[in-house]
């Protein structure tokens, strides 16, 4: 029976496989995840199925070894995943301060597909809370491409959102970078912000943080961004010191939204491990 549902597993895996390659293209990022689970599960299977029809010829190891492995990672992800499905119905707190739009991979001077949905709920939300502050933040692909920020903005103004509404953060190339040079940029525009209502008054230089866990500056945040990608989002924040932090889901695609899951899972080990979270 084992055996069944591990073939069963890979057979599953090897046709997602092949539908995100159809609908998405061979060079979706991490796509081959999906052929390395149903190379594992297959090999699980054999191994397995191997074994209870000829014990003598496959020490016992070998299958529980692999069927160990396969089942603590299967309780890891679940657990993960339960996580990050928890941020998906996550309803927007109107009236914010400021909301960081994390970015996403742009073709040129066109957001990608992913950062569309980021973008139309970015709109809705800024022409919705006039007073928001849209923290945009993006760098470059590569050289001589446009900032992912830079493209938001041009997207935005197109969508009706005012140029005074928003300010761009072109440094960052990952998320951890997204939140912290978006942390530094909001408590730079908060201290501005103070100077020119207060100009009698002396006022600290802008807050530059020494360390990504240190406090950050008590302001209303919203960090906006994909619904499978905003419970990582959130966690890095918070351990960045951004406590007062609210989230804001966009959309996604549907046909990769277990693709996106799945590939955020691993993302949150990472970032486990590298200290981010």
């Amino acid at each position: 029976m084992l055996a069944w549902v591990l073939a069963l597993g890979a057979v599953l895996c090897l046709a997602y496989f092949i539908v995100i390659v159809f609908y998405s293209g061979i060079g979706t990022a991490y796509a081959f995840i999906w052929l390395l689970l149903a190379l594992g599960m297959g090999v699980t299977a054999w191994c397995v199925w191997h074994y209870q029809h000829y014990p003598r010829k496959l020490p016992l190891r070998l299958p529980v070894s692999l069927v160990t492995l396969c089942g603590a990672g299967l309780v890891i992800m679940l657990v993960l995943q339960i996580l990050i499905i928890s941020k998906v119905p996550q309803v927007a707190e109107s009236g914010l301060e400021y909301v960081i739009v994390l970015g996403a991979p742009v073709s040129g001077e066109v957001p990608g597909r992913t950062l569309r949905l980021r973008l139309e709920k970015a709109a809705e939300y800024a022409i919705q809370n006039p007073e928001t502050v849209m923290v945009l933040s993006g760098g470059r692909q590569g050289d001589g491409e446009m900032a992912e920020a830079e493209v938001m903005r041009r997207y935005l103004l197109e969508k009706g959102v005012p140029e005074g509404q928003m300010v761009l953060e072109v440094r960052s190339a990952s998320t951890v970078e997204n939140i912290a040079y978006s942390r530094i940029l909001i408590d730079t525009l908060k201290r501005q912000k103070e100077r020119e209502e207060n100009p009698d008054e002396r006022v600290l230089p802008a807050y530059l943080p020494s360390a990504m866990g240190q406090k950050a500056e008590s302001h209303q945040i919203g960090i906006l961004t994909s619904n499978f990608h905003l419970y990582r989002a959130m966690q890095i924040a918070r351990k960045q010191g951004m406590q007062n932090v609210s989230g804001i889901a966009s959309a996604s695609d549907r046909i990769l939204f277990v693709h996106f899951c799945f590939r955020d899972g691993l993302a949150v080990l990472k970032e486990r491990l590298a200290g981010n979270l």
